[in-house]
Order: C-alpha cells, then sequence, then structure tokens
C-alpha cells in the first residue's frame, strides 16, 4: 500500500486508451518540480507498455508500485536524465 505522505502528484488513467496516458503523463511531468514524483493508475497492457516505455525514452524514472489483475500503479519520478 502508498502512504499518502509520498505521494506528490496523483493520475488515474484507468480506463483511457493510447496515447491520450503517456500524453497525460508526460503534461503532468513538465508541471511538476524535479525533486517531485508522479503516481499513476493505469490498465494493464497496451497503455502499461507505451507509458512505460515512452517515459524511459524521455528519461524519467519509472517504478512499478503495485500490479493488480487489470491495472498497475507507477512510481515516476519528475527527474529526467
Amino acid at each position: 500500500m502508498i502512504n499518502d505522505k509520498t505521494i506528490d502528484h496523483y493520475l488515474d488513467l484507468r480506463g483511457f486508451l493510447c496515447p491520450t496516458n503517456f500524453v497525460k503523463c508526460c503534461l503532468s511531468l513538465e508541471n511538476i518540480s524535479p525533486s517531485e514524483s508522479l503516481i499513476v493508475d493505469l490498465d494493464i497492457g497496451e497503455p502499461e507498455i507505451t507509458v512505460i516505455e515512452g517515459l524511459k525514452d524521455k528519461g524519467y524514472k519509472v517504478k512499478t508500485l503495485e500490479k493488480h489483475s487489470y491495472w498497475i500503479t507507477l512510481l515516476i519520478s519528475g527527474e529526467s536524465i
């Protein structure tokens, strides 16, 4: 379980189609400071792959916090390389 005190920003993107979820993540990351993080819930499958690969390609650190039957929770560092 995630401690609410560690959450700087949160997006629930479950149910959104690609590439909307990737674009929303990028827009959110543009608006946070490098020391902050973004927690994202999104569907397993294409959305998961698109967001993780796309953000890693842009230099962000992406960590899986929880994986459920139909959705995943990611921690994305606000600092790009």
